[in-house]
């Protein structure tokens, strides 16, 4: 039976930003470090008795299965499908909202500051890319001449001090590590940077902890002491200029990996599928 509402799902590609959604295997999917061993041990004997001859085709077919798929992975899937199919996107949530608000207000302050360390000129990329697996528009490309993409810069604006410091000692968050690796898939770059920089707040959420603050404390007027002690506490923490630039950031640098890449597109391939299986369970289909 033919239905002309399916769509084609050859045609969703995955934003870099959610590579690293989809690349999180499902439970049982991975050998454990103690299996992986095991196979190692009993491909080494000369001789194996019918039941480690079992357990050994047993471990090799769990080694070469396809992953399944995890359930962040179909999670964002779902998402995928409501965009593609209905061109409806979630809604996020009061918190994801203000740190979004916050790295979309002061990108341009971002780069500018990061510009001024580096002593160069970035600008903010407005070039969206798509291959035929992903899509994405990295912050800052740094090319040779204005021919060659040498290198992807892409910049996370810390909330506070805290957060910035928390990069420190940590290995990079695994999220932006597929964004960059999607972004250099897409350029052609062999290099890429993930700089974490702290920036003031923008005065629009300055703004509205200055109003909530009011509300709970409910003084009389605004030049209320203890009003005004807190205020200037709260503008102390969310105000960084006295701060050198040059300790507002945290860096990680990032290499080409292309067999992940290679990787990444079969785990595309593998999404694909399982949005079109998943099409024909929501139509009645299956």
């Amino acid at each position: 039976m033919e239905n002309n509402n399916f769509y084609n799902w050859d045609n969703a590609f995955v934003r870099c930003s959610c590579i690293g959604k989809i690349m999180a295997n499902g439970r049982g999917a991975v050998l454990t470090e103690k299996q992986a061993i095991e196979i190692e041990r009993l491909t080494l004997l000369e001789k194996r008795t019918d039941k480690q001859e079992e357990t050994l085709q047993h471990l090799l077919e769990k080694k070469n299965a396809i992953p399944s798929l995890s359930d962040t992975c179909k999670s964002y899937l779902k998402e995928m499908y409501m965009y593609y199919k209905y061109g409806k996107e979630s809604v996020g949530g009061s918190e994801r909202s203000r740190y979004t608000i916050k790295g979309r207000s002061v990108e341009d302050e971002s780069i500018m500051l990061l510009s001024r360390i580096d002593n160069a000129v970035y600008s903010k990329n407005q070039d969206r890319f798509q291959n035929d697996y992903l899509t994405g528009e990295p912050d800052i490309i740094v090319s040779s001449q204005n021919v060659n993409i040498e290198k992807i810069i892409d910049i996370k604006s810390s909330w506070d001090g805290a957060s910035l410091l928390s990069n420190i000692g940590s290995p990079l968050n695994p999220l932006y590590f597929y964004q960059v690796q999607g972004y250099m898939a897409l350029t052609g770059a062999k290099e890429a940077e993930v700089v974490y920089v702290l920036v003031n707040m923008p005065q629009e959420i300055i703004n509205g902890e200055k109003s909530r603050i009011f509300r709970t404390m409910n003084p009389a007027t605004e030049e209320n002491a203890d009003y005004k002690r807190v205020i200037a506490r709260l503008e102390n923490n969310m105000t960084f200029d006295e701060i050198p630039i040059n300790e507002r950031i945290v860096r990680f640098k990032v290499e080409r990996d292309e067999e992940l890449i290679n990787n990444i597109y079969d785990r595309v391939k593998q999404c694909r599928e399982w949005l079109s299986e998943f099409e024909k369970i929501h139509l009645g289909y299956a």
